[in-house]
C-alpha cells in the first residue's frame, strides 16, 4: 500500500483532473488522503466522490510543516506521496516512478519528481523549470555538499515521495516552518547520511505565472525562513545559486533569439534579491522585538 497526500484549499478547479489521473495511474493500491484548510467551494464533494479520507482543519491553523505531519500521522504506510493540489501527473506511471528508486534502495529518504512547465507556459516559467528540473535523474548525498552547494538540499513536496520509517526516525518536518519544509528534511536526512533522490520520469504539470507582486511575496518569505534557518547557508549562499541560474537564463534567451526576456529574467532576479533582503531582516527584527518582549 501507499498513501497519497494532497493539501487543498479551494481546489475545485485542478482536484477533478488530480484525481481523474490519480485513478488512471499503474499503482492502483493506495490509500487517498486529503487535508483540507476550510475550503469554501466544492473541493470537500470533489474528494469525498472519489473516496478520499477527509481531515479538515482550521484556515488559521495550516503550515507547510504542521500540516503535512499531521496528515502522515494518519498512516503508517511505508511509501507516502505528497502532492499539492495542482501539480497533475504527466502519464499513468507517475506514481510508479516516484516510489521506484526508495524500492531497492533503503538508504533514500525522500524522492521528488520532474515538474513540468504547463502546456501554455511562458518563457519564464518555462526556464524556471528546465533550470530546477534536468530531465536527468540523480542520487544526492553529503558528497555532493561541495560541488552542489545548496543545490544538495533542494526538493520539493510539490511531487514527492517518502519512507515513512526514516521520516519517522528524523521527526519528520520542521513545525510551523514559512516555506521550504522539504528542504530542511532533505537537508536533515542528508547530513544524517541519508540519501535524496531525483526522479526525472516521475512526471506533473506544475508552473505558476507569477506576477512580480507574487513573486515578490514568496522571495520575502523564502528571506525569513532562511533567517531563521541561517545554518542552511554554511554550506552554500544564495547568491552562487542565482549566479548560475542568471547565467544559464541569459545563455538559454539567447540561444532562443530572445535577447529580451534576459532584461525581463533580470528584472525578475532584482524583485527576488530585494524580497529575500526584506524577508531576512524583516525577520531578525521579528526575533529581537519578541527577545526584547520576555
Amino acid at each position: 500500500m501507499v498513501s497519497i497526500i494532497i493539501l487543498t484549499y479551494n481546489a475545485s478547479k485542478y482536484l477533478p483532473c488530480l484525481l481523474t489521473r490519480l485513478e488512471s495511474q499503474t499503482i492502483k493500491h493506495y490509500e487517498l488522503i486529503v487535508i483540507d484548510s476550510s475550503s469554501n467551494d466544492s473541493t470537500v464533494d470533489i474528494a469525498q466522490s472519489h473516496r478520499a479520507n477527509i481531515i479538515s482543519i482550521p484556515r488559521s491553523e495550516f503550515d507547510h510543516g504542521t500540516t503535512r505531519n499531521l496528515a502522515v500521522s494518519q498512516t503508517n504506510n511505508e511509501f507516502i506521496v505528497f502532492l499539492t493540489q495542482d501539480a497533475i501527473p504527466v502519464d499513468e506511471y507517475m506514481i510508479a516512478e516516484l516510489i521506484k528508486p526508495l524500492q531497492p534502495n533503503s538508504n533514500i529518504a525522500i524522492c521528488y519528481g520532474r515538474q513540468l512547465p504547463r502546456p501554455g507556459a511562458g518563457p519564464l516559467e518555462r526556464f524556471a523549470r528546465e533550470f530546477n528540473y534536468p530531465p536527468q535523474s540523480a542520487l544526492k548525498t553529503k558528497n555532493d555538499i561541495k560541488d552542489l552547494g545548496l543545490k544538495t538540499f533542494f526538493c520539493s513536496n510539490s511531487c514527492s515521495a517518502i519512507r515513512y520509517s526514516i521520516f519517522k526516525e528524523l521527526g519528520g518536518f520542521k513545525n510551523n516552518v514559512i516555506v521550504n519544509e522539504d528542504m530542511l528534511f532533505a537537508a536533515k536526512a542528508i547530513l544524517q547520511d541519508y540519501s535524496v533522490y531525483y526522479s526525472a520520469t516521475a512526471k506533473v504539470y506544475h508552473s505558476h505565472p507569477y506576477s512580480l507582486y507574487e513573486t515578490f511575496k514568496r522571495y520575502f518569505n523564502i528571506g525569513r525562513f532562511f533567517a531563521d534557518n541561517k545554518w542552511l547557508l554554511k554550506y552554500a549562499g544564495l547568491k552562487g545559486y542565482a549566479a548560475d541560474m542568471l547565467k544559464a537564463g541569459a545563455k538559454t534567451f539567447w540561444g532562443k533569439r530572445m535577447p529580451h526576456y534576459i532584461g525581463v529574467l533580470l528584472t525578475e532576479f532584482i524583485v527576488k534579491a530585494t524580497a529575500c533582503k526584506f524577508g531576512w531582516y524583516y525577520q531578525l527584527l521579528f526575533h529581537k522585538r519578541h527577545d526584547n518582549r520576555r
